[in-house]
């Protein structure tokens, strides 16, 4: 079909398009481009052009690139900010943004994703930095060179070990980036009460932003930073649905060509768990209906790994804590962490990539690892995810 010059079709994945004559995506030129499901990407015709659309669209005059967006890059030039941080709630378009910022700032941008439940950069879990010259349609297409394990998909709960990965990252940073570098961090959506103010904040102060951009209205507490707003762009909210199939969908590219590999505890770092870090005991006979395989106990937790899966009643657990004189109790068996989601780092400590359990033998200290990273292994993370046989999550107890 013959697309007028000015024109943005509003392209649905899944879809194909491919176009003879002049369009870009967030300022990216493309001749061809293909949509996955749950993104809509605007390709803006910049010439009469010749448009094949395989799948959904619909046309619009002019370009759907908000004004702010333009005015943010003039800014963010003329004032040589180096650090920007992009703040604004669950699909306003940060990433969209993240994207444009990529393709339109001179020179060499460091993209940091940090949103561990839509993650692009990493997979779902994870946090993860790649850095990109411009020329892309989403920051999925930039490959991560480093990154952090968290294991789990929401901060909710677990915004401790959320900051150690801020942390982690503003170090890695520290160390990848040269002077005239851009950095260019996307946020999780997670901005509505007293706890994600709390954790706003407490990120803000890690990464020590020269901006932060913020979708729609600066909020109060944001005011005494320095701050540049923007307004949305946002062409249709995902469902918990769509999210979950897009999470399957980057779990399934990550272990593609997945291989078996066996590790022992005595060889690579065990971590965010307690499991073998306490000594070997004798757990008592008959408390449990289930064989005890293994038990260890450490100065304030308890594990016990059972040969099958058993209730266990608050009174019991009480009654054991006392015991043992330990804070925390894990009482497990070894199916039921089978699809844990592991974290794999190289012996520099960095990021290479998630596998899942397929195996522990808590007698020989050993683990089978379902995963596609084909490097050397020196630490392996424990996640709180598992996966079913069709990449569904579930929240696991772990040691």
């Amino acid at each position: 079909m013959k697309v007028e010059a000015g024109t943005t079709l509003l392209v649905e994945g899944r879809a194909e398009v491919r176009i003879q004559g002049k369009a870009e995506v967030f300022g990216c030129p493309i001749e061809s481009l293909t949509v996955s499901e749950g993104k809509i990407l605007p390709i803006y015709i910049l010439e009469d052009s010749d448009v094949d659309v395989e799948g959904s669209y619909i046309a619009v005059k002019g370009s759907t690139i908000p004004e702010s967006w333009n005015k943010l890059v003039e800014k963010i030039e003329k004032e040589g900010y180096s650090k920007i941080f992009l703040f604004g709630d669950t699909d306003s378009g940060k990433s969209s943004l993240a994207t444009y910022l990529a393709n339109k700032l001179e020179g060499r941008k460091w993209l940091v994703d940090l949103d561990i439940g839509q993650s692009d950069i990493a997979h779902p879990c994870a946090m993860g930095i790649g850095v990109t010259e411009g020329g892309i349609t989403s920051i999925s297409e930039v490959g991560m060179i480093d990154g952090f394990f968290v294991g789990t998909i929401t901060p909710t709960g677990r915004e401790a070990r959320c900051l150690r990965g801020v942390a982690s990252i503003t170090a890695k940073l520290e160390d990848l980036a040269r002077e005239g570098d851009r950095i260019i961090i996307d946020t999780t959506g997670w901005i509505k009460g007293k706890r994600a103010r709390e954790y706003k904040l407490a990120k803000i102060e890690i990464l020590k932003p020269d901006l932060i951009v913020c979708f729609e209205k600066t909020p109060y507490y944001l005011r005494n930073f320095n701050t540049f707003e923007v307004e949305s762009f946002v062409l249709k909210k995902r469902s918990r649905e769509v999210r979950s199939s897009i999470r399957s969908r980057l779990y399934a590219k990550w272990i593609e060509n997945a291989q078996l590999r066996k590790f022992n505890a005595d060889d690579v770092e065990i971590d965010n768990t307690t499991l073998f870090k306490g000594e070997r005991i004798e757990f008592l006979e008959g408390v449990l209906d289930a064989r005890v395989i293994f038990a260890e106990k450490g100065a304030d937790f308890l594990n016990v790994c059972v040969e099958k899966e058993v209730e266990v009643g608050g009174e019991l657990i009480k009654a054991l804590l006392e015991v043992y004189e330990v804070k925390d109790i894990c009482i497990f068996s070894t199916e039921q962490l089978n699809g844990l989601m592991l974290g794999l780092y190289d012996e520099d400590e960095r990021y290479l990539g998630f596998g899942l359990l397929r195996g522990l033998d808590v007698e020989n200290r050993s683990l089978e690892v379902f995963t596609a990273v084909d490097a050397e292994v020196g630490k392996i993370e424990f996640g709180e995810i598992k996966l079913d046989d069709n990449l569904k999550e579930t929240i696991v107890r772990v040691p």
